[in-house]
């Protein structure tokens, strides 16, 4: 349903050409949603099936023919009521790299160490990502900083997990107050 919401909530502010979505999504929310092209398009055509969004097809001079979509009434309608239901929700994160968790002790200490080193420089690059994306006006902020929030989040796990994996009880940078000691915070 959330594919639903972003693409109403997108055509909701003007007509849009699929391409034109697509190239907004890829951009604009790259950060945020991880859509495909072809889910993309998929969606449209069903939320056009459900009358929710009406779709023409144009043409300028020799160029081919493309596919604008724009949101109806009742796709309105449908999207306040999925917006409605999105904000009051909440709904349970299931971490795919908890599955590596939970059998991490079949490995030495040593190589664990070394293998979740290379996952806090990898949260690290994505930190520094969001922290350097350009200000998002609006709401859109709200949604970076709550990246932002679940990305500290897991790097001050990380450290409590090398810190316990550590027998000399060495550490690395270490996430206090929302900043990286020499960093800071993207507000």
């Amino acid at each position: 349903m959330e594919r639903q919401l972003l693409l109403l909530g997108l055509l909701l502010g003007e007509k849009m050409h699929g391409y034109q979505l697509n190239m907004y999504l890829k951009h604009a929310l790259g950060f945020c949603t991880d859509l495909k092209k072809s889910t993309a398009y998929y969606t449209l055509e069903k939320l056009e099936n459900d009358g929710y969004v009406r779709k023409e097809v144009e043409r300028e001079g020799r160029r081919p023919e493309r596919r604008v979509y724009e949101i109806t009434g009742k796709g309105k309608a449908y999207f306040f009521d999925l917006l409605r239901s999105h904000l009051s929700e909440f709904t349970r994160t299931y971490y795919g790299d908890d599955v590596g968790i939970a059998f991490m002790d079949q490995l030495s200490t040593v190589e664990a160490r070394l293998l979740l080193a290379q996952k806090r420089e990898k949260v690290q690059s994505v930190l520094r990502e969001f922290r350097e994306l350009p200000e998002h006006g609006g709401n859109w902020r709200h949604l970076v900083n709550h990246n932002i929030a679940h990305l500290e989040a897991e790097l001050n796990w990380l450290e409590g997990i090398l810190a316990e994996l550590d027998p000399a009880g060495s550490r690395g940078s270490r996430i206090v107050s929302g900043e990286e000691e020499g960093g800071s915070r993207h507000e």
